[in-house]
């Protein structure tokens, strides 16, 4: 800030002079206006463009500008131009599935296996895709000979049904009618051909369906197969990395003495701030590796808009720190100016290449400055001895050696590449009918391709329309409204059970949704549309479930179950009694969350491809609105 004196005095003619001179010898000031003007910047005002702006005044303007960018300041520091260090990684050998209270047993991790996500996410694949089965069982046919194909085609073909609901379901109509009995089901001869492989992974022989093909036909099987174990990387039926009461998955990473713990992995990105890091108790020893450092030139951090290391310097215009707008209160973002604009020019950075897949720790950091001082950095920390570091892993106990100041480079994927959902499931909150729904959007059909739930769901809302006489009453009255068939009940109860003196702590139950029809005998007159209706809900026990009724010959009731992998643990049986999920009610918020199962692609550090089907969960879209109501009067001319 700076302060500028500026006097005036007005000008008056000659025969004033004598007047002035009368009043002065009477002890009377002569007249004079003085004017003062203050320039400084306003830092209570949002933008910082009248801040940071150079305008020209004169050259005491110029010397208080420079002199609060402290361009006057001597901080009798050297510029540092050598540095040698010493890196010590301990690389991670043990994988556990599942959180600390799952209990789960840690397995040693293969040189050159599949990345983190893969190696989390991975799910069975072949079962639930025909589609993919009969693709790769095209692969052998362009392979094989006229007699190889007729034989694989004659004792493994591939059985794809044409979907109960054409309509909702038009990919699996495709596929059924383009696959069905004219290529291989890869799975059901791959399953033949693996008993018979050697300790080298080698076919030694053929099924008894292929006895009578010649010597090539093991050549060419065996190619297909190792083709065939490196299409798709699955993993467990039952993964116990996937919380199914929170829709994430959770998992940890053991290098022998320090175990790396996930519990919140949602995204499908892996980095170092996703651990938490614990002294583990190993039968596996630490193994050590050392990476030396000597004379590296360390270069200055620059980054794109960077303001220029002196005042009177031309800038980049790509970034612009006077449009930044930053109220008083706006502590984050003046600091996040300030740091830009003063101390921007006093990092440097020291690339070092590492193998990932290990905890490093630096043990020892050298520097030369420019005049030839050599100093001893340590690591980043509050001086106050508070527990605030930078860049580094949490860690609630005191780890072992140096590697409380460790930094974890984790073995993972970058630039993943995401498939069409396979699965789309939304859960949210309905405050009108007091109640959370998962709402399936897509799930698998019988090609393995997405099924539109929301038009099978007015397939599945069959109304019958009601025949009332000139006498009948006017209104109809419904014990609830219907809800479509895609839409689960997430039911709220205690999870301590009704226990007096217990506290509430609520968690959600996935339930099913009741549906009572008129049975065809109780209407009074034939109706062929609505008799197929009810065959077909009889038809799909695997979401579909008849209840008993004390009037059946009237009545006849079902529940409806979700479809998908997301909401079931196997949605190709029916929904047993005893299967039941519960969801944390903090992982239902105001704004709901979306759930997806996609196919994934990546290449590995090592050029290999990864192709794998995992679950991820993002922000929702909000609440949404059932349309449920109980005991309501409608008019007669209304549908049930």
């Amino acid at each position: 800030m700076a302060l500028i004196l500026k006097s005036d005095q007005r000008s008056v003619a000659p025969s004033a002079v004598g007047n002035w001179t009368a009043l002065a010898a009477a002890g009377v000031a002569p007249p004079s206006v003085t004017g003062f003007t203050r320039l400084e910047t306003q830092p209570t005002t949002i933008g910082l463009q009248q801040g940071l702006q150079a305008a020209v005044a004169d050259p005491l303007w110029m010397l208080a500008r420079q002199w609060q960018f402290n361009e006057f300041q001597g901080e009798d520091a050297g510029t540092p131009l050598s540095v040698s260090c010493t890196v010590t990684g301990n690389p991670v050998r043990q994988f556990r599935p599942g959180s600390k209270k799952d209990a789960q047993p840690w397995k040693m991790l293969p040189a050159g296996g599949a990345p983190i996500q893969a190696r989390v996410e991975a799910e069975p694949v072949w079962r639930r895709h025909p589609r993919l089965r009969g693709e790769a069982g095209l692969q052998l046919l362009r392979r094989a000979g006229p007699a190889l194909r007729n034989a694989v085609l004659q004792a493994y073909p591939l059985t794809l049904a044409t979907p109960a609901d054409p309509a909702a379901d038009p990919a699996g109509l495709l596929w059924s009618s383009v696959l069905h009995g004219r290529t291989v089901d890869a799975q059901a001869l791959a399953s033949d051909l693996e008993p018979l492989r050697g300790a080298d992974r080698r076919l030694t022989g053929l099924p008894a369906s292929l006895s009578a093909m010649d010597g090539s036909a093991l050549g060419i099987l065996d190619t297909w197969l190792a083709w065939l174990d490196g299409l798709v990387f699955e993993g467990a039926a039952d993964n116990p990395a996937w919380q199914g009461e929170r829709f994430e998955y959770a998992f940890a990473l053991g290098t022998g003495a320090v175990a790396l713990e996930a519990a919140e992995y949602t995204d499908g990105h892996v980095d170092w701030e996703e651990f938490q890091a614990e002294p583990m108790v190993s039968r596996v020893r630490p193994r050590q590796t050392t990476f030396a450092v000597a004379q590296r030139h360390p270069s200055p951090v620059r980054y794109p808009g960077m303001p220029a290391d002196r005042y009177w310097e031309f800038e980049d215009g790509r970034v612009n720190f006077a449009g930044a707008e930053a109220g008083a209160t706006d502590l984050l973002r003046l600091s996040v100016s300030e740091f830009a604009l003063t101390f921007g020019n006093d990092w440097f950075m020291l690339p070092v290449r590492l193998p990932v897949g290990a905890l490093y720790a630096v043990t020892s950091f050298q520097v030369i400055d420019s005049f030839g001082v050599t100093s001893t950095p340590g690591a980043v920390a509050d001086n106050a001895q508070t527990p605030w570091h930078m860049f580094t892993l949490t860690h609630p106990a005191r780890l072992p050696g140096d590697l409380g100041n460790a930094l974890f480079l984790p073995d993972s994927v970058e630039d993943v590449l995401h498939g069409a959902p396979l699965e789309h499931t939304l859960v949210v909150r309905d405050e009108m009918a007091n109640l959370a729904w998962a709402i399936e959007k897509k799930v698998q059909g019988t090609s393995g391709e997405p099924l539109d739930r929301d038009q099978e769901a007015r397939a599945l809302a069959f109304q019958q329309q009601l025949d009332f006489a000139a006498g009948d009453p006017q209104v109809v009255y419904r014990l609830a409204t219907p809800v479509p068939a895609n839409w689960t009940p997430l039911l709220p109860v205690r999870r301590q059970g009704l226990q007096p003196g217990a506290p509430v702590d609520i968690h959600l139950e996935r339930a099913g949704m009741k549906r009572f029809y008129p049975a065809p005998a109780a209407l009074g007159r034939p109706d062929p549309a609505y008799s197929d209706f009810l065959d077909g809900l009889d038809a799909q026990p695997n979401f579909i479930t008849p209840l008993p009724v004390a009037d059946a010959v009237h009545v006849r009731a079902y529940v409806f179950h979700p479809r998908g992998h997301l909401l079931r643990q196997d949605p190709d049986r029916p929904m047993p009694d005893a299967e039941r999920q519960w969801l944390e009610e903090e992982e239902v918020p105001r704004i709901g969350a979306t759930l997806r199962r996609t196919f994934q692609y990546a290449r590995s550090a090592d050029g290999r491809s990864w192709l794998w089907v995992g679950r991820s969960k993002t922000a929702g879209r909000g609440e949404a609105s059932s349309q449920l109501r109980f005991d309501v009067a409608v008019k007669a001319a209304a549908r049930q």
